[in-house]
């Protein structure tokens, strides 16, 4: 399934993305043991700004799409999360912006 966040905000996507980005960082006992998650810009669309959350792992020089940061109005949306990742997302934009102003909807898989 797929979770869409609904940020109740008038702060820029980027900085929501920074607040998920900083709270996903994990140093195992090996100095590149480092698992973390990355902010990129995407792809002007001419539709507006967007970000792109990427899981990186440092032994490997690749980045995984995680999810999507964007404005719609008033509100933050981050897009196209994975349901086993919701804790990764939850967890910092709960502690960041409170229970007010976040929404969540569980999309089921395409039939």
């Amino acid at each position: 399934m797929t979770v869409w966040f609904y940020v109740k905000t008038l702060d820029d996507p980027k900085i929501v993305g920074e607040v998920v980005c900083a709270f996903n960082f994990i140093q195992g006992e090996h100095p590149e043991d480092k698992y973390s998650y990355v902010l990129e810009k995407g792809k002007d669309v001419g539709e507006g700004d967007y970000w792109e959350i990427k899981s990186k792992y440092a032994a490997r020089n690749v980045l995984v799409p995680v999810a999507m940061v964007y404005r719609i109005r008033d509100t933050v949306v981050v897009s196209e999360v994975d349901d086993d990742l919701t804790p990764n997302f939850v967890d910092p934009l709960l502690e960041k912006y409170g229970f007010d102003s976040l929404k969540w909807i569980v999309v089921p898989p395409k039939k």
